[in-house]
């Protein structure tokens, strides 16, 4: 069932999707064992640019597969040894274990290739393709340490986790408060909205009275409907124009709130200060 979905993958008719049917390959040879499946895990992790992945299995494929065919060999040797020529080896350690590593090779030309390897334990060695490389450790906390470097083999380097800053022997964390004006402008933005639509209800009303009493028998009491109609009408626009400012403001108030720094006391106390004194308990 996996090897079938890993070939259907490859045969994708938008195009074929490596990464899905390298998985599928790689669970189907847990399960088999077959090194038949061995040729299309090695297709697969070169064209990911998993190059040592791909020279390991293609090497496989070749020593344990019986009965291949002159061209298929040949073909599979020619891939192995323009692999092994531009592979590049590289270690990589984070501290403390556990991250992931996002590899992303910026390619000179067309799209940037990007893989994903770990949780990393201890000193790891990866196959790179020869390039320039971003990589970054993410842990599992969300944070990120990145190394940039043009990889040619046998670069290494540790992923140090930035340790928590602290104020007089407390962590300090940052978070970014709502600033006052936003909730002015929220409360003035809701008064604005609330008289558009109050003015513009009884310009609707003020219409509909016209147009019953503009029958030629009080011209001069129809001429004052239409008069008020229109102050109304006036009205109603300033005010939506008014909060539709409004709401750009205190948008822009929201989005672009700074960040501070606040200092926890003790891990077990949960209690929250900021420069300024007591703020609250979490």
């Amino acid at each position: 069932m996996h090897f079938a979905a890993g070939v259907n993958l490859l045969e994708d008719p938008e195009k074929p999707r490596y990464e899905e049917a390298y998985a599928e390959f790689k669970r189907a040879y847990e399960i088999a064992k077959s090194p038949n499946i061995l040729g299309n895990m090695g297709l697969c992790a070169m064209k990911l640019e998993r190059d040592a992945e791909a020279i390991d299995a293609y090497s496989r494929y070749l020593a344990e597969v019986q009965g291949l065919t002159p061209a298929e060999r040949a073909q599979i040797e020619r891939d192995v040894l323009t692999l092994r020529a531009g592979l590049a080896r590289v270690t990589v350690e984070t501290h403390p274990d556990g991250a992931l590593i996002y590899d992303t090779r910026v390619a000179v030309r067309g799209g940037s290739v990007t893989n994903v390897y770990g949780p990393i334990q201890g000193k790891t060695e990866l196959g790179l393709r020869q390039g320039h490389h971003i990589l970054k450790a993410r842990y599992g906390d969300g944070v990120e340490v990145s190394w940039e470097s043009d990889m040619a083999g046998g670069e290494s380097h540790v992923f140090e986790k930035p340790a928590e800053k602290s104020v007089q022997g407390a962590a300090a964390i940052t978070v970014r408060p709502v600033p006052t004006g936003f909730y002015i402008g929220v409360i003035a933005t809701g008064a604005l909205a609330a008289g558009a639509a109050v003015t513009g209800v009884a310009a609707l009303a003020t219409h509909s009275r016209y147009d019953t009493e503009n029958d030629g028998s009080n011209p001069t009491h129809a001429t004052d409907l239409r008069s008020t109609g229109q102050t109304l009408n006036i009205a109603s626009d300033a005010l939506l124009g008014a909060a539709l400012i409004g709401t750009l403001v205190t948008t822009y108030l929201y989005v672009s709130r700074g960040s501070v720094q606040v200092v926890r006391s003790s891990p077990t106390m949960g209690t929250l200060f900021t420069p300024g004194g007591f703020a609250g308990r979490f």
